[in-house]
């Protein structure tokens, strides 16, 4: 397999598995530690005006580390009551992470003096490097080289760092639900985007454990941190976005130490060549060809999501079901053509859809309307045995996942949700539906008014995700399956 490399700075040039020449990276993680459980912040470039450097040094006080916390300023004085210090010199405790805020032009100066100071670890949250031009990447290169003549690991340039839940340390401003442990890790080489998936993700009741924005990766890469995080104990599940490859060889060898123990997720850009355009004036990325991306994917384990809405709905799938015994789906379904557009995409993403059993056909045509199907999917339109369906389906052991499809006429209902609880109505039983433990797979999707849908979300999530289509849960019940599947194949 041949694959292009893009080394942390802007160079490219083309790897194969036997010969390539690489950069001086880190052969393995020695420590990536004090950037999530620092025992010491140098915040560098700390202001007592609006911006990065403003609100950090509050940010980390209102969570419990004003007394791990030093900033520097040339100029001195006091900000949100911390003093600051002239010069990392000045601190009178040891420091063993440095976040630098100050302008482009200065970093690599203050780089160096970081390096002095003995600190190995740093988060560069300036932008205006490779991703802005020559004189960008000629400014990237200098530092790159000031850095690795320190030995120094370092996130960034062009990001927002990192969130630790586990102990509240994190260098940006997030919502406070995004403080909540999960077992869900982010990296993503933009750091909006990794806001954006922490809020996207707890929306639905799905918290991380860590997220990593990297940017343009001077140093530390999204290499480094898959390892990390294959041994973090508070993880479970990657999810990763990219818009290149610091090494794509690399990346492979990686991924694939990785997902026999935890799932990958995958989102990348740059599939076009306008697309790798974007990335290259986004995080100063080289994208590489798309195709080779899909195939060292598929062979290492890796879930690749096709679209942001598919990144944030496997999210929410790994980090809540069970993985499946095999990929035949039951469904169950007040529409007949609901039934049909899930079949569709189940079958168009390697699942089945398999017949009923004679024992399960006999359970359902008990008392049923005569025209009420027995097939699968089971439309059992207004019978009212969606509840039998449901349980009957469940346990049947010819199923190794559910897909619940609601399909009602919300005119119908609207005035009579004060009546019943949807577990009640669809489902049989009075315990809510989030605090139920499924053996197989059970994703829902309610194909009605939003109000609906919420009242839904609000009994079934975050253990039960609830769907607005019924393609969604299909293609994150799909994704579950190529996980084991692969799995079951390289033992």
């Amino acid at each position: 397999m041949m694959w292009t490399h893009q080394p942390s700075g802007s160079r490219q040039q083309t790897l194969t598995g036997k010969n390539r020449k690489q950069e001086c990276i880190m052969d393995t993680v020695k420590s990536l530690s004090p950037f999530f459980e620092p025992n010491g912040i140098a915040i560098v470039g700390a202001r007592s005006t609006p911006g990065f450097g403003f609100g950090l040094p509050k940010n980390l006080r209102d969570h419990g580390w004003a007394d791990k916390t030093y900033l520097v300023n040339p100029n001195g004085g006091t900000i949100h009551g911390y003093p600051v210090f002239k010069t990392l010199k000045e601190i009178p405790a040891p420091v063993d992470l440095a976040v630098v805020l100050v302008p482009a032009p200065a970093v690599p100066k203050v780089l160096g003096e970081i390096g002095e100071h003995g600190i190995k670890n740093t988060i560069i949250m300036s932008a205006g490097f490779a991703e802005a031009g020559e004189e960008g990447k000629t400014r990237q290169a200098r530092a790159r080289k000031i850095a690795l003549s320190y030995d120094m690991q370092v996130i960034g340039p062009n990001c927002v760092g990192v969130v630790n839940t586990a102990n509240a340390f994190c260098t940006t401003e997030v919502m406070p639900e995004a403080y909540t442990p999960g077992k869900l890790a982010v990296i993503a080489q933009s750091g909006v985007f990794g806001q954006n998936i922490l809020e996207r993700v707890n929306e639905y009741g799905i918290y991380v454990s860590k997220a990593v924005t990297l940017g343009n990766r001077l140093v530390t890469n999204e290499i480094h941190i898959l390892d990390y995080l294959h041994k973090d104990p508070d993880t479970d599940t990657i999810a990763m976005y990219l818009e290149g490859s610091a090494d794509g060889e690399q990346l492979r060898h990686t991924i694939v130490k990785v997902t026999p123990d935890k799932p990958v997720i995958v989102l990348k850009s740059g599939r076009t060549s306008e697309g790798r355009a974007a990335t290259e004036s986004h995080t100063g990325s080289l994208s590489g060809e798309d195709n080779l991306y899909d195939g060292m994917f598929a062979q290492t384990g890796a879930i690749r999501a096709e679209t942001l809405d598919d990144f944030t709905t496997y999210c929410r799938a790994f980090a809540t079901q069970p993985l499946p015994k095999g990929n035949r789906l039951g469904i169950i379904t007040g529409s007949g053509s609901m039934g049909a557009l899930a079949t569709d995409c189940a079958i168009k993403n390697g699942l089945t859809v398999p017949p009923l059993s004679k024992r399960l056909m006999a359970v359902m045509k008990e008392g049923a309307p005569d025209w009420m199907n027995t097939k699968n999917p089971l439309d059992v339109g207004p019978s009212g045995l969606f509840p039998r369906a449901f349980n009957a389906m469940m346990e049947d052991p010819d199923f190794d996942m559910i897909l619940a499809v609601i399909a009602v006429p919300y005119s119908a209902v609207r005035f009579r949700l004060t009546e019943f609880t949807i577990e009640d109505f669809f489902f049989g039983g009075t315990l809510p539906l989030k605090e139920r433990k499924w053996e197989k797979p059970f994703m829902i999707a309610v194909v009605c008014h939003e109000d609906l849908v919420s009242n839904f979300r609000e009994r079934a999530e975050p253990g039960t995700p609830v769907f607005n289509t019924p393609e969604q849960p299909v293609r994150a019940l799909a994704a579950l399956w190529r996980y084991q599947n692969w799995k079951n194949n390289h033992k």
